[in-house]
């Protein structure tokens, strides 16, 4: 299963770039068959980013069952909160680069105790399994957030604390 998963996700990672339009890391670029005058046929790839890891240093890993890749758009209005909360499978996020707020990420560790990180436009990052934590806007602008999730068909997305 994880032969399929992996490519899907690199992939999805491609398409989050390109849905974003936004990048911050290595890139390279390709140049189409076209006449040398014409730059509107150079084909860009920029890796937006990649880890191997979540937020708290746990290393990934997919559930069994057939797998379905999801992608997201997040609209969080300014002063919003996404309440404590877990995923069952592995998820990219990543905060749109262009017209959108800060994301301010807060996980509840297993001894009870708070770790906040704040993202910023056009950064990136992956949440675990069965990782408790809430999100919300502390911006003057909405924040939107694209999430890719390397699910299973059947599997809910978001599993909601009591």
């Amino acid at each position: 299963m994880r032969k399929f998963v992996l490519p899907a996700l690199a992939a999805a990672s491609v398409l989050i770039t390109g849905v974003s339009g936004c990048s911050n890391r290595g890139s390279e670029t390709t140049q189409a068959a076209a006449p040398a005058e014409s730059a509107s046929t150079e084909v860009k790839i920029e890796e937006v980013f990649k880890g191997s890891k979540t937020l708290n240093g746990t290393a990934l890993s997919y559930p069994e069952g057939n797998p379905e890749l999801r992608l997201y758009r997040v609209e969080i209005p300014v002063g919003g909160k996404i309440p404590v909360h877990t995923h069952p499978a592995p998820m990219l996020v990543h905060v749109q680069g262009f017209e959108s707020g800060d994301l301010l990420n807060t996980r509840v560790q297993p001894d009870g105790t708070e770790v906040s990180t704040v993202f910023k436009p056009g950064e990136s990052f992956i949440e675990g399994s069965a990782e408790p934590h809430f999100v919300q806007n502390n911006s003057d602008k909405p924040t939107v957030v694209w999430v890719m999730v390397a699910s299973v068909e059947g599997m809910p997305t978001t599993e909601w604390d009591e």
